[in-house]
């Protein structure tokens, strides 16, 4: 089996747009290979490989891949369509499926994305030069003494060394000072985003932060997930976190959330609730935070005899009910009284015409 198409750490998801080369689309195979559905399935899929990771792959799941090709949760109807949609793409020895046209549309933006970070890193070497320069920064003696660029200050007046421009410095009094302290902290702005920058175009994630990434599948999401995955690698240190848990967490998050994650702390109590979940063995898609069912109190649970019993001395008692409840079973648990009770309903109901009968009746409906 072939090694991956593009590196693991290839990540384009804050790239929106996918180059379309219009007559290679239009003059290629799979316009005469593959039914429309298909090809409609294979350009959405091709979408979606681009914000994957590494960019230009797929992972081999279906129910991911129907998702991916327009089909949710139906995936008996993309398996319909699977084999032409998935026209060109192979599998690879990290298990993943790729395809090598968006693959080497994923390393040309790669290459241009590094190049342009060279360049914001050199046009901050740039700025950082040039400040130097305009503000004359200059390493101080250790001795705390003077220099051509920092004038003393005495008074109003600063003691000019010669010429016109010293005079002038000299009726500003720590006019020059000032500036220097400005153009050193531009310089140190400067140099910590130059530096910033091009620690960020060296980087490459590890694979934890592989593995998270390619649980945000959902893609309303991956652009404004910030890239530092500490909170998530701070969480599965936790004693009784497994990474089950990170993933159900991210799912319910996707699946349950209105709003959108900004950074990865956001799935902090997702991903502890689904911890909770599983160490309790509750069912899938149970929430811890869902309050149980409150105990009826002992009036509302007497009501509940009373009419359980009058319904059996009606003759209405149903096979599912409770036999603690039903007066003639040996485990009914239903006090003497009320049993008393609701045989007095019924020999008073016998009493009545059948008119003040159903006029009784509907009155005790409504009271209850």
């Amino acid at each position: 089996m072939r090694d991956p198409l593009v590196p693991a750490h290839i990540d384009l998801r804050d790239f929106p747009f996918m180059p379309l080369e219009v007559s290679r689309l239009r003059d290629s195979a799979i316009v005469d290979e593959i039914s429309g559905d298909e090809f409609r399935a294979a350009i959405l899929l091709w979408c979606a490989s681009w914000h994957q990771v590494p960019a230009g792959s797929l992972p081999k799941d279906p129910k991911q891949l129907s998702k991916f090709a327009g089909y949710g949760r139906v995936v008996s109807e993309w398996e319909k369509v699977a084999e032409g949609a998935l026209y060109g793409w192979v599998e690879c020895s990290d298990g993943r499926l790729y395809h090598p046209v968006i693959a080497e549309k994923a390393l040309d933006a790669w290459d241009k994305k590094s190049e342009f970070a060279g360049k914001a890193s050199a046009r901050a070497e740039q700025a950082k030069a040039a400040a130097e320069a305009r503000w004359g920064k200059k390493d101080t003696p250790s001795g705390g003494g003077e220099t051509e660029h920092s004038p003393r200050i005495n008074g109003a007046s600063a003691q000019a060394n010669a010429g016109a421009s010293d005079q002038h410095n000299g009726s500003m009094t720590g006019a020059l000072p000032k500036g220097n302290r400005q153009g050193e902290g531009i310089d140190r702005e400067k140099e910590a985003c130059g530096d910033a920058r091009e620690v960020r175009s060296r980087r490459q994630p590890d694979e934890t932060e592989v593995w998270v990434r390619s649980l945000i599948t959902d893609e309303r999401q991956p652009v404004l997930v910030d890239p530092d995955v500490t909170p998530i690698r701070a969480i599965l240190g936790e004693p009784g976190i497994v990474r089950a848990d990170v993933e159900a967490g991210l799912a319910a998050f996707l699946a349950k959330s209105r709003r959108r994650a900004k950074s990865w702390a956001d799935f902090d109590g997702w991903i502890r609730t689904a911890a909770k979940e599983r160490i309790a063995g509750k069912p899938a898609g149970q929430r811890s935070s869902d309050a149980p069912t409150p105990l009826p109190t002992p009036t509302e649970f007497r009501r509940h005899q009373l009419v359980m019993a009058i319904d059996f001395y009606r003759g209405r008692w149903h096979p599912n009910w409770p036999t603690t409840l039903k007066p003639d079973h040996p485990d009914c648990a239903t006090p003497e009284d009320v049993l008393e009770e609701a045989r007095a309903v019924i020999d008073a109901e016998q009493a009545m015409s059948p008119a003040e009968r159903a006029e009784a009746r509907g009155y005790a409906m409504a009271q209850h």
